[in-house]
């Protein structure tokens, strides 16, 4: 569930003050006190967010994430780790093992809970766009295979001398699989050319310039579009909860290592193309929803709509619309004499042939069969008419190859 916190801690104090934290934000909590038993109450409890102290005895927070991650049953909880002192190494190697999030103790309440939300909330969108994903996939194949990933660009703006080294550590440390540049750029730069993650180092940048970059640039792209790492200290809790409530997408803890950076780097670029996926999941099902599967038109269900609105418009402003119907005499005798492969190529080449003709704004539609539809909106009767005309023209000099 994902208003369910499961809470991992083995000392009761630190416990007691989480629960408290968390059922004051109105979440459901449920808890385990000893490391062996957070698999079996995740397991049982399916939380949508498991919160797990570093200091645990006999099992390490590493492994619990990993554990956590490789289950089928528990992978989809979002995983956070509470570490008792700040530690940027660490933080790398609990990232690298699955914590979605790493967070020091000495972080104000309000904090805690606006980077719990950050999370809950991405992970509420990709689970909208999942469910409205109706893209067709092989049978068989749980995805389709991944498409060819071109350069990846991270992008560091600091006014500060130390950002020479911030780009060369996190370059280093990077790893190749993510195939990604980091560059220092200006903020007009930026805003010319986003890139997939841009590193705002808040206390170079200053309080207001880095809450009005992240304010334009989440206004402008809207959530996701480019994914915000808001590089802050500790004590500056006030501009993290508001650059969180304005859209950034992450914290990077200041001082920071190369390795945490690039581990915080890589969680962003998977987040921001798991949601591009989804996305472009979506756009393939509309498409596959609107059009014919072998022609390429339109299909009818996306026709009639449309074609009721065409009419509605007609009647309100006066302003003229055409309709062609198509129709393929003696198809049925190609069908019968050469096969359905044969009357399928046949179909295709009419298509084609009604595409081609049709000028914009206007569409060709198969509505089934060997039945095809042009709509022609502010088209009058004698442009019509000489369309119609250069249309049975084309469709009688095609020569359809017989397939195979």
């Amino acid at each position: 569930m994902p208003g369910r916190i499961l809470i991992a801690d083995d000392r009761f104090a630190s416990r007691l003050m989480l629960a408290a934290l968390f059922g004051g934000a109105y979440y459901e909590v449920v808890q385990a006190d000893r490391a062996d038993r957070v698999l079996p109450v995740a397991r049982a409890e399916r939380p949508g967010v498991v919160v797990i102290s570093d200091g645990m005895a006999n099992i390490g927070a590493a492994a619990l994430c990993e554990s956590l991650r490789r289950d089928p049953a528990t992978t989809g909880a979002l995983r956070v780790v509470m570490t008792d002192r700040v530690d940027s190494a660490r933080a790398a190697v609990l990232i690298g093992a699955g914590a979605d999030d790493v967070i020091a103790r000495s972080c104000r309440d309000e904090e805690v809970l606006a980077r719990l939300r950050t999370l809950i909330d991405h992970r509420a969108r990709v689970r909208e766009l999942s469910l409205r994903d109706v893209s067709p996939r092989p049978q068989g194949m749980a995805e389709p295979a991944p498409a060819f990933v071109t350069e990846r660009r991270i992008a560091i703006l600091s006014p500060r001398a130390i950002a020479d080294k911030w780009r060369d550590s996190v370059a280093r440390a990077l790893p190749l699989r993510l195939a990604a540049r980091v560059d220092l750029v200006s903020p007009e730069a930026v805003t010319a050319h986003l890139p997939d993650v841009l590193v705002l180092d808040s206390e170079g940048l200053g309080t207001d310039a880095t809450l009005r970059l992240v304010a334009q640039i989440t206004r402008e792209t809207g959530p996701g579009a480019t994914q915000l790492l808001i590089a802050a200290g500790n004590e500056n809790s006030q501009l993290v909860l508001r650059a969180l409530d304005l859209g950034a997408d992450g914290i990077l803890p200041l001082p920071f290592t190369g390795a945490e950076a690039a581990a915080r780097i890589g969680l962003l670029v998977r987040r921001r193309e798991e949601i591009a996926q989804l996305h472009q999941g979506l756009r393939i099902g509309l498409q596959s929803a609107m059009t014919d599967p072998l022609t390429g038109l339109y299909n009818r269900r996306y026709t009639l709509p449309r074609l009721d609105n065409l009419l509605r418009d007609v009647t309100m402003t006066g302003r003229p619309v055409a309709l062609l119907m198509v129709d393929l005499d003696h198809f049925k005798r190609i069908n019968d004499c050469h096969g359905h492969p044969a009357g399928d190529a046949v179909l295709c080449a009419v298509a084609k042939v009604l595409g081609e003709a049709t000028p914009s704004p206007g569409f060709a539609a198969r509505m089934g069969g060997e039945e095809f539809l042009i709509v022609l909106p502010d088209c009058d009767r004698a442009a019509a008419t000489t369309l119609a005309q250069r249309i049975r023209s084309a469709i009688a000099d095609l020569v359809v190859p017989y397939p195979g």
